[in-house]
């Protein structure tokens, strides 16, 4: 599934699952995951040379984002399927963060050329998966910041609550194990992406 449909096009759903609420959890702490992607987004500007710099890094960071929210979902997953040692998956997880983001660097990389060069690869090792960051291209060359902004947002603060969904709620909250569906975490990242719209939009 693209970025783009699996982040902002609506679904109806009639899911609320406990953990989905999580993100709602003492709203207004300076480490609540959106506040904290507004302070990368801040950074961001701030070490910038220019907003065209800033442009390309926020499709970087996008892309990165992206890419690690989906094995932060697999591990959810795989929780789901094998809750009775939960915990221990998350621990493993924690401990392979370094080659975890090595990989995810490097693929990174490879969909970030094939944007910048307008869907050209000469070919790469992420070429199957292009596909994923295909719609991105025509927005990008047409200069739409605002609604990379957006985006940029919102993929921060879903790596920020998945993160903290895993590390310090789910390592305890072993009653929701029984959620992490694919429908319902797919719900709960673009309840994300609609509160940063509502955020911005006020």
């Amino acid at each position: 599934m693209s970025l783009i449909k699996k982040e902002i096009k609506p679904r109806l759903t009639k899911n609320n699952p406990e953990f989905i609420n999580s993100f709602i959890h003492e709203e207004n702490r300076t480490d609540h995951p959106y506040k904290l992607a507004l302070h990368t987004y801040n950074q961001l500007q701030e070490t910038s040379q220019t907003r065209e710099e800033a442009y390309v890094f926020m499709l970087e960071d996008i892309i990165f984002s992206s890419l690690y929210a989906t094995f932060y979902e697999q591990l959810l997953f795989t929780i789901k399927e094998n809750p009775e040692v939960g915990p221990e998956l998350i621990t493993v997880f924690q401990k392979d963060q370094e080659e975890r983001e090595k990989i995810i660097s490097g693929q990174t990389e490879n969909h970030l050329a094939f944007v910048l060069n307008e869907g050209y690869c000469p070919g790469c090792t992420a070429c199957e998966n292009h596909g994923d960051v295909a719609e991105l291209i025509a927005l990008f060359h047409n200069g739409d910041f605002e609604f990379f902004k957006t985006l940029y947002l919102g993929m921060q603060t879903i790596q920020f609550a998945m993160e903290e969904l895993i590390y310090d709620f789910a390592i305890e909250q072993t009653a929701w194990y029984d959620e992490f569906s694919p429908e319902n975490v797919l719900e709960y990242r673009q309840r994300i992406i609609r509160y940063v719209e509502n955020k911005k939009a006020c």
